[in-house]
């Protein structure tokens, strides 16, 4: 027999929420909804009405398939990842890449004196009605990694863990033309409720922190419609990245009563941070921190991390690869001209070259080398300059649609809009800047999200690096993201209710 508490006798609120944990049916009145979970799963629970449903069934996604494998070190490695564009622009959960943990921990000069090495293999498939399940990733890795030409670590290994989860939600070139996404934007605040989830703007931790500031900003009609009594009944669907950091927003605001409803049982989302004691490089016992979800850092991330500096103790920013030039590797398979004669993995820093000469019309050699090297340089500013035109101060989208942006780019890929303003020669800068963390391709991906991922804080970035600088463009931590929310969760002492299973949501009663 079910058992049903109801908690209308201890307060009302103009939100209703009904779910079960277990056997026990609850239903709850809030003053506040926030959907911190993706909408889509919340159709025929919440009273979602005509634009709510279309904004919502309009937004497509990728499935994204992490795996951790133990493998020996059969040989020294010369890079620490390795990316293959070939691969990842067909977008059928094949193989495109791996990141090495040991690697990333202890540096490549360390973690070519063990025996074993820690490494995170990448898959992705592109939008489908039927995405691949995790034995289906699986077995498209049993069969491809003992045939990879690129793969340098031989065919044996042990699956550690993996991760299989619905990525990047997001809209077509027709639905950004049509401005849905600032059409989400005015709805904020309607019906008691704001949306948070990562399809409000972009995938990452960064863009997830960046909306709910912009949402939450003085004046904006979503901070106006929040309640005026601090001790309001708030409740965020979802303690996954979007859910955590919106709920601390609200405490620094001054909200005193806030309940995090997860469905699973666990606080993280698409985080998933693995602490490994060993393997070790010989004389080191320090724990490994695997990530199979959210991992990198850009100098975009700066504004973040120093808001988040209480949940950082003991868990510092480490640079990807511990300074090595040739940490970061790509395929070259159909990437680059026959004559260029170009071995099959290059570092990164020559691929950006060679990649750029071969966009210009140019040849490796000493005088075409600086052409190429100039313009690259040149052309990041005009990246640069183009991004503040389009985008304003806005962060981590303009706050009201880019008309002339939407008028003649909406219909562009990342690669056209490139192409059409003469800046082919970034397109091997961003391949992986963009690219190696699931987010698609440039010639798929609308040019509106890589605008958003690819900002003036990177481009200034590298270009600073390419006149000899030292700042790292990408970045870890040492103890990984799960650190970072379990010290949010501990902190804040954050009320989250697991295994929830929600039946009925009900606005405006």
């Amino acid at each position: 027999m079910e058992n049903t508490n109801n908690e209308s006798n201890l307060a009302t609120g103009p939100v209703r929420v009904a779910y079960s944990r277990g056997q026990l049916k609850t239903i709850k009145y809030y003053d506040l909804l926030v959907v911190a979970c993706d909408p889509r799963n919340l159709e025929g629970i919440c009273d979602y009405h005509t634009k709510e449903f279309h904004l919502f069934n309009e937004l497509q996604n990728f499935t994204f398939h992490t795996t951790l494998i133990k493998v020996p070190l059969l040989r020294k490695q010369e890079h620490g990842v390795i990316f293959a564009p070939y691969v990842l622009d067909k977008m059928q959960g094949s193989v495109y890449g791996f990141r090495n943990e040991s690697a990333k921990r202890f540096g490549l000069r360390f973690s070519n004196t063990m025996t074993e090495n820690l490494v995170t293999v990448y898959q992705l498939q592109g939008p489908s009605s039927n995405p691949y399940s995790p034995d289906q990733f699986a077995k498209i890795l049993a069969s491809e990694l003992p045939n990879l030409d690129w793969w340098p670590f031989g065919t044996n290994y042990t699956v550690v863990d993996s991760l299989t989860t619905p990525y990047f939600d997001h809209y077509s070139q027709e639905n950004l033309q049509a401005q849905l996404p600032w059409n989400l934007l005015d709805l904020q605040g309607q019906n008691n409720t704001l949306y948070v989830h990562a399809s409000t703007c972009f995938e990452s931790a960064l863009d997830c922190w960046g909306y709910a500031n912009m949402l939450l900003a003085d004046g904006s009609a979503a901070r106006k419609s929040l309640p005026t009594n601090k001790a309001a009944r708030i409740a965020i669907l979802g303690a996954g990245v979007s859910g955590l950091l919106f709920a601390v927003k609200l405490k620094n605001l001054g909200y005193t009563n806030i309940e995090l409803l997860e469905s699973t049982d666990r606080y993280g989302g698409k985080t998933h941070t693995i602490k490994m004691d060993g393997p070790y490089p010989p004389g080191y016992f320090e724990p490994t921190y695997c990530e199979l979800g959210t991992c990198y850092m850009s100098p975009a991330y700066d504004p973040m991390v120093v808001d988040l500096q209480k949940y950082l103790v003991g868990n510092s920013r480490i640079t990807f690869g511990q300074g090595n030039d040739g940490f970061r590797a790509i395929v070259t398979r159909g990437q680059l001209p026959a004559n260029f004669n170009a071995p099959l993995v290059m570092g990164y820093n020559e691929y950006c070259l060679r990649k750029a000469e071969a966009e210009l019309g140019l040849k490796p050699g000493w005088f075409d080398d600086k052409e190429a090297q100039a313009d690259l340089l040149i052309e990041l500013g005009k990246y640069a300059l183009l991004h503040k035109w389009i985008f304003g101060d806005g962060f981590p989208m303009p706050s009201t649609p880019p008309a002339e942006f939407l008028k003649e780019h909406s219909s562009k890929t990342f690669i056209e809009f490139l192409r059409y303003h003469k800046m082919d020669c970034l397109i091997g800068i961003l391949q992986y800047g963009y690219e190696v963390q699931g987010y698609g391709t440039l010639s798929t991906i609308p040019a509106f999200y890589g605008l958003i991922w690819i900002t003036p804080a990177i481009i200034e970035t590298i270009i600073k690096d390419g006149l000899g600088g030292n700042t790292p463009i990408v970045t870890a931590w040492s103890k990984g993201w799960g650190d970072v929310w379990d010290q949010i969760v501990s902190k804040e002492n954050l009320k989250i209710l697991y295994n929830v299973k929600l039946l009925t949501i009900e606005r405006n009663r």
